[in-house]
């Protein structure tokens, strides 16, 4: 029982990794088994592995306890990681996070089964059921505790992924702005004349874990005053570049706005606007 649980917290550590490349390896078309997959193995299999890798001698440490120090293990690893990220040039991002854990999980999982297996049987820890007590309906104080523990994941779970489901996490999308004369969010233009060039900053971040060929159009209504690209990004990457536009019309104010398409549909996918006062 104790090999198999290894086996399983290192398949899903495989399984994260692969979900974390770009584009995904594997066919998961729900964001939410994407997050749930994720919070399983952040916060339970590099403790797992851990705490099995210390204690792998029959000893007072029960079921519920160990499920316990899992959890406790894994999330005292999380900073660990991060820090040691941090000073790496890979930096704190998805996949080198998920990388690292998997690893962690793996080398964890492997010490246990080396000091596991060469404890004598009868020495060794194992999985066991009160299936006794049960029977009798009258089982240990423990065994209720390992039930509340059991629960309280699972009902902390489900709100995890409810909470994850109504604010959009794991969903693909791009990062589309715009940036000021110093690139910085704001200082942006707010006075122009006709036939004057107007120029701003655009970013656009690819985060659709496919690659996507974006367009930009900067219009006033129903005029094409610019336009860049296509640009070909992809996954993970980003394009910072001037967009210059030139105002056939004054107004007070007019609204300039700047339309993303991706890969040639004719609906813009993302939109953002400026407020101008244009003077002949």
């Amino acid at each position: 029982m104790v090999q198999l649980s290894l086996l399983l917290v290192s398949v899903l550590s495989v399984m994260a990794v692969l979900l974390a490349l770009p584009g995904g390896l594997l066919p998961v078309p729900l964001a939410s088994v994407r997050l749930l997959l994720g919070l399983v193995v952040v916060l339970f299999c590099p403790g797992y592995a851990a705490q099995v890798a210390l204690f792998p001698r029959r000893n007072g440490i029960d079921g519920a306890e160990r499920l316990a120090l899992s959890v406790g293990l894994s999330l005292a690893l999380v900073p660990l990681l991060a820090l040691m990220l941090d000073q790496l040039p890979w930096g704190i991002r998805l996949g080198p996070v998920v990388g690292a854990e998997a690893g962690a999980t793996w080398l964890a999982g492997a010490l246990a089964w080396v000091r596991w297996r060469r404890l004598p049987p009868e020495d060794r820890w194992e999985w066991k059921i009160p299936w006794t007590d049960l029977a009798r309906l009258d089982p240990s104080p423990r065994f209720w505790l390992g039930i509340g523990l059991a629960l309280v994941l699972v009902l902390g779970l489900a709100l995890l992924l409810t909470v994850a489901h109504l604010a959009g996490w794991g969903e693909s999308a791009t990062e589309f702005y715009l940036l000021g004369p110093d690139r910085q969010a704001g200082g942006y233009p707010y006075r122009g004349s006709v036939g004057e060039p107007i120029t701003v900053t655009v970013g656009i971040v690819n985060r659709e874990r496919v690659p996507v060929e974006y367009r930009l159009e900067v219009v006033d209504g129903e005029h094409l005053l610019g336009q860049a690209g296509p640009v070909r990004l992809e996954p993970g990457t980003d394009f910072e570049g001037p967009v210059s536009f030139i105002l056939a019309w004054p107004g007070d104010p007019i609204r300039v706005q700047f339309l993303l398409y991706r890969n040639g549909l004719p609906v813009p996918y993302r939109t953002l606007w400026l407020w101008l006062e244009v003077a002949e």
